[in-house]
């Protein structure tokens, strides 16, 4: 700055009762303590503030005399700090939002309703040791009389007749599971109760996981899309300055020609693009149920999950208890032939003629089943239960592979980030220097070409790259059965 004393422009802010500065001298400004709006109710930030006194720098100091290095640089780091945490803090409350939108997909409250019901079905098997009853009445007229009530040495003295006879009863009865069918179908609910449950947290897991997926597949889009309008800004710059070559004589046609061709290349990228953008938004909206863009600001990549113990994935514990159900109902029917043992007891009361005594009963009722089919049936949920059992063993030898198979696509996406990036910073420096050599002619056009082409390649698998990585993540969260709120919460 010069010798003279630098002048302070003051601006307060009501919200956070603090005052932020300008100083400057005439030619170099700097802010010092801007602020940053925060509205608590949307969980929105804001720059409106910031706004206030960059466009005070820029009317009054900046663009007159020009951003000189100093002011400038402090400048554009308090903003570009402050967009990063800006867009790092919407892109997770958006991403965070749609997350738990997807907690109300219609296939998620579909499992839940399925929960709901095999903890009804579990409630209903266990009280089945109550027993069961219910009451009577009936009321009968006959031709003529009739002996009412039971026949007993009371009734001999006068023996009830009546043409008219009305009941009144209750009657109940307790099993006894002597050979354990009650406990066989406890057995099933309980194990169909498991399976709903973790069915349930599979199918949460991979709604959330197709939200993600979608969301970052999106992103890594948009990414694309800007870099191929920024290659078709670097190739109508090079079409038009070689029409007016080709104008007066310094450039040959064929240049033009391989120009335009490059244009029209992309062109079609571009519609390719938006069909995939639209695919990938309505894979969005499916899984968060509601319509949304998404922000342009990377979502952090969290660490890849500790190895957790096979025994411990989703997709097995669910086999597991799938066959567990299958075994407690090839059990239940194997039992269900057995005869079963209940006490019994009855009380009745009869009304018509006079002196027509009550009559109570208990008693033990053993039956036992004739069914030939129930037999072909034990021997079909028999075969269930083994095909269950191969299933587990099956679904336990393929987890190894998928487990390996998604770290590698993580860890090559973490990897190709970083390398992909140097690529990129060193292929606009190679584009830059080819525009001037074939400028100059020392390079040809089809180079040039093929070296922002390159450039946007290079683009676009950093955008790739990031995506890739966050959807094997997910998709391994889905293998250990993450609660959904650790899932969002690692996310956001």
């Amino acid at each position: 700055m010069t010798q003279s004393s630098p002048s302070v422009q003051r601006f307060f802010d009501r919200a956070t009762a603090t005052i932020s500065y300008v100083v400057h001298d005439g030619a170099v400004a700097a802010i010092i303590d801007p602020v940053l709006d925060y509205e608590p109710k949307a969980a929105l930030i804001s720059l409106d503030s910031l706004a206030r006194l960059i466009e005070y720098v820029r009317r009054h100091w900046l663009q007159r005399q020009g951003i000189m290095k100093h002011a400038g640089v402090l400048v554009r780091t308090t903003i570009g700090s402050l967009l990063v945490l800006a867009g790092s803090c919407a892109s997770a409350s958006e991403l965070g939002d749609l997350l738990r939108g997807t907690l109300e997909h219609p296939s998620v409250a579909a499992r839940m309703e399925e929960t709901s019901a095999a903890q009804q079905e579990l409630n209903a098997a266990s009280r089945r040791y109550l027993g069961s009853g219910g009451l009577n009445a009936g009321i009968v007229r006959y031709e003529d009389q009739r002996f009412i009530g039971a026949l007993s040495p009371a009734t001999f003295a006068a023996p009830p007749f009546d043409r008219t006879s009305t009941r009144y009863g209750v009657a109940y009865s307790v099993p006894i599971d002597l050979f354990g069918a009650i406990a066989a179908a406890r057995q099933l609910a309980r194990s169909s109760l498991e399976s709903a449950q973790l069915a349930e947290r599979q199918q949460t897991l991979l709604k959330l996981h197709d939200t993600t997926s979608a969301y970052v597949r999106l992103q890594a889009l948009h990414q694309e899309e800007a870099a191929l309008g920024a290659q078709l800004e670097r190739v109508m710059t090079t079409l038009n300055r070689v029409r007016q070559e080709v104008k007066v004589q310094l450039a040959a046609g064929v240049d033009l020609k391989l120009a335009e061709s490059e244009v029209a290349r992309i062109r079609s990228d571009e519609v390719r693009l938006r069909g995939s953008v639209d695919e990938a938004r309505a894979a969005l909206t499916e899984a968060a149920g509601r319509a949304s863009d998404v922000s342009n600001h990377a979502i952090h990549i969290p660490n890849w999950p500790s190895a957790a113990d096979s025994d411990q994935a989703l997709p097995l514990r669910l086999a597991r208890a799938e066959s567990a159900a299958a075994q407690a109902q090839a059990d239940e029917a194997r039992r269900s032939l057995l005869p079963s043992i209940a006490a019994v007891g009855d009380y009745s009361q009869f009304s018509g003629t006079a002196g027509v005594p009550d009559m109570w009963s208990v008693g033990a009722l053993i039956t036992v089943p004739i069914n030939m089919s129930a037999n072909r049936r034990t021997s079909a949920l028999d075969a269930r239960a083994r095909a269950a059992a191969r299933r587990e063993t099956a679904i336990a030898g393929e987890l190894t592979r998928q487990w390996t198979a998604l770290k590698a696509a993580y860890e090559s996406g973490v990897a190709d980030i970083a390398a992909v990036r140097q690529e990129v910073n060193a292929r606009r420096e190679v584009v830059n220097v080819q525009v001037e050599l074939q400028r100059v002619g020392l390079t040809s056009m089809e180079d040039l070409l093929k070296q922002q082409r390159d450039l946007v390649d290079s683009e676009s698998r950093e955008a790739q790259a990031q995506a890739r990585a966050i959807t094997a993540w997910s998709a391994a969260h889905v293998l250990l059965g993450t609660e959904a709120s650790a899932y969002i919460a690692q996310l956001e």
